[in-house]
């Protein structure tokens, strides 16, 4: 046999190992079928969706669809900014989006991370928070880290209490409790609840923008919000809205089944999209996992921590939310349980 056909002989094994040793596929998340034939729509109709899953219904003139989560939080910046002034803000010291870090600071206002529950507020703790930093608004997402939900009613009581804005981003639990926030926040890119691939939106109360005329604000906000032109997606964000119920629902019962099975999850008594699994070697408990199971467009439902937007323990997330999870069973999660069995 000449060294071509030995090279080639190799190669072929190499593949063949590759592909048996993948055993399993899974479907990423897309966009719904309904959004994808219907994608042009009324605007109108869109914001009318949004405001029903917001558990502090919003005024629909007062949502903003945008071009990205991250826009909406540049914007809830400026509007703190606008109405309270340049000064300190709170986030979470893990379980936040790295956006709080960034945005807030591009307008004078000064991220200041609080101590959390992995993530989760402690009530005692926000108000010490306050009481010591004087801030003019707390910035939080309403599920850490897409592992566990935090106590909204009683941070918007404190909120409202000690007279700062509570900022909301609602990105991994709408179409469940949350929408308390003065300002509430969504990105609708993938992989999110609402899964458009594209998009977000910004919500605020009429008090906020009744507070934004007394400082004569309201037209320059308008008017930064037309230079984020949307094209038109309203059908398709429409549709995805009207799933996020079910989607979410779904995300947690997949990640219930997971927490019930392994020792090492985070949060079993927890509602939350993804899993977090205490490991001392993420990484090559990644590279295990990875090796074994994938989604359909070839990237991994893992994701490796400490990782200050999940959680900063050593371990990994399986990405629930990542998954089509209308579309697989009881039995997909419980091949990845076993997969995940092997590494403890």
């Amino acid at each position: 046999m000449n060294v071509t056909l030995i090279l080639l002989y190799s190669l072929l094994e190499k593949l063949i190992y590759k592909l048996m040793v993948i055993i399993m596929i899974i479907p990423h998340r897309t966009p719904c079928l309904e959004g994808k034939i219907n994608v042009e729509g009324e605007e109108e109709h869109l914001k009318l969706v949004l405001s029903h899953l917001l558990k502090k219904r919003k005024n629909e003139d007062n949502i903003k669809i945008l071009p990205s989560g991250n826009a909406a939080i540049f914007i809830a910046s400026k509007i703190v900014k606008d109405i309270l002034g340049e000064g300190n803000i709170l986030i979470p010291d893990m379980g936040g989006w790295r956006g709080f870090l960034r945005y807030p600071k591009m307008l004078n206002l000064n991220p200041i991370k609080i101590k959390t529950n992995l993530g989760v507020v402690d009530i005692e703790e926000l108000i010490s928070s306050i009481e010591k930093y004087n801030p003019k608004a707390l910035f939080l997402t309403s599920l850490a880290g897409y592992l566990a939900p935090q106590p909204l009613k009683e941070i918007k009581k404190v909120c409202e209490e000690f007279g700062i804005l509570f900022v909301e981003d609602v990105s991994g639990k709408i179409g469940d409790d949350c929408g308390y926030g003065d300002i509430v926040v969504c990105s609708m890119g993938s992989p999110k609840i609402i899964n458009c691939e594209y998009g977000g939106f910004l919500a605020f109360d009429e008090e906020i923008k009744e507070e934004l005329k007394k400082v004569n604000k309201l037209d320059e906000l308008n008017a930064l919000i037309k230079t984020y032109k949307v094209p038109n997606f309203f059908g398709l964000m429409k549709e995805e809205a009207k799933n996020a119920k079910k989607v979410y629902k779904k995300c947690v019962y997949f990640s219930n089944i997971i927490k019930s099975e392994m020792e090492n999850a985070y949060f079993k008594d927890k509602d939350g999209v993804c899993v977090f699994l205490e490991y001392e070697n993420p990484r090559e408990v990644a590279k295990f996992v990875d090796s074994r199971v994938k989604l359909d467009n070839g990237k991994s439902i893992i994701t490796k921590c400490p990782l200050y937007d999940r959680i900063l323990r050593n371990g990994i997330v399986v990405e629930i939310k990542k998954m089509d999870v209308l579309n697989i069973d009881k039995d997909n999660i419980i091949e990845i349980v076993n997969i995940l069995k092997k590494q403890i």
